[in-house]
C-alpha cells in the first residue's frame, strides 16, 4: 500500500517502489498527472520560497527520488523506498509498450534528444511521437507546447534540469494535453550514451549524486546546498 504525506506543502506519495509504481499506473488516464521525483537539491530549491517552490507544490504528487528525501521522511516517522527518476522513467516506458502510450521527449541538445529517442524506441519498443531540444526562449515556448499537443502524446518527459523542467510544466500545465508529465533531469543523456549511470554499488548506497559529480565536475557547485540539507537534517531542521 502507498501512503500520502504533506512535506510542508509538497504532496508526497510513499511506500515500496512496486506499490508507488502500481499507484502511478492506476492513476494514468483518471486525471492529468504531474509527477515530481524529489531529491535533496530540489527540496533545497523549494525552501527558497520562489516560483520553483510554487511549481512543485502544485504537482499532482512527488515521489522520493534521492536518499536524502528518504532520510528526511524517516525522521518524520515515514518509511519508504526510493524511486530514482530514471528508474521511474524506465518503468513508464515498459508500461508504454504494454499500453501503447505515445511518448514525447523535451530537453537536452537536439542531437542528444534525437539519439535518446532512437535508443528508447529500439530498447523499449515504444512509440516516440516527437521530441524537441530544451534550448528555446520564452518566445518559442508556445510553439513547443503546440508541437507536443499536436503529437497526441500520452506521456511527456521533460529533461531540462532544475528548475527549468518543473517551471516549464507549471507554466503550461493547463494547456498541455498529455496524460502524464514528469521532469527527468539528465536521463536523456544517459539513454543517448553521453553520460553513464552510476555503477550499482553507488546506486545501492544512494550515492548516484556523488558519482555524477565526479563524472560532471560542474555539478560540484551544488555541494554547498547538499551540505546544508544534511546539516539541517541532522540538526532536526526542515
Amino acid at each position: 500500500m502507498i501512503g500520502q504525506f504533506l512535506l510542508k506543502d509538497i504532496p508526497m506519495i510513499y511506500g515500496s517502489q512496486n506499490d508507488i509504481y502500481s499507484f502511478i499506473e492506476e492513476q494514468i488516464g483518471k486525471e492529468k498527472l504531474w509527477i515530481v521525483t524529489l531529491n535533496a537539491l530540489m527540496y533545497m530549491e523549494y525552501l527558497k520560497g520562489n516560483d520553483y517552490s510554487k511549481a512543485i507544490s502544485k504537482a499532482s504528487f512527488s515521489i522520493p527520488d534521492g536518499v536524502g528525501i528518504v532520510k528526511l521522511l524517516k525522521k518524520k516517522g515515514i518509511e519508504t523506498e526510493r524511486c530514482p527518476g530514471i528508474d521511474t522513467m524506465k518503468y513508464l516506458l515498459e508500461l508504454s509498450q504494454i499500453s501503447n502510450y505515445r511518448i514525447f521527449l523535451l530537453g537536452s541538445q537536439e542531437d542528444v534528444v534525437k539519439q535518446a529517442s532512437q535508443v528508447i524506441e529500439k530498447e523499449f519498443k515504444v512509440n516516440i511521437v516527437g521530441y524537441h531540444h530544451g534550448y528555446f526562449d520564452a518566445n518559442a515556448e508556445g510553439e513547443v507546447v503546440r508541437k507536443i499537443n499536436d503529437s497526441k502524446a500520452d506521456l511527456l518527459f521533460v529533461g531540462m534540469g532544475i528548475p527549468k523542467q518543473e517551471s516549464f510544466i507549471f507554466r503550461n500545465y493547463e494547456t498541455l494535453q498529455a496524460k502524464l508529465m514528469m521532469g527527468v533531469g539528465g536521463s536523456f543523456d544517459v539513454f543517448a550514451g553521453i553520460t553513464k549511470r552510476a555503477p550499482l554499488f553507488f546506486q545501492k548506497l544512494g550515492l548516484e549524486w556523488l558519482y555524477r559529480m565526479f563524472e560532471e565536475p560542474h555539478r560540484f557547485k551544488k555541494l554547498p546546498d547538499l551540505f546544508k540539507f544534511y546539516m539541517n537534517l541532522y540538526r532536526n531542521k526542515d
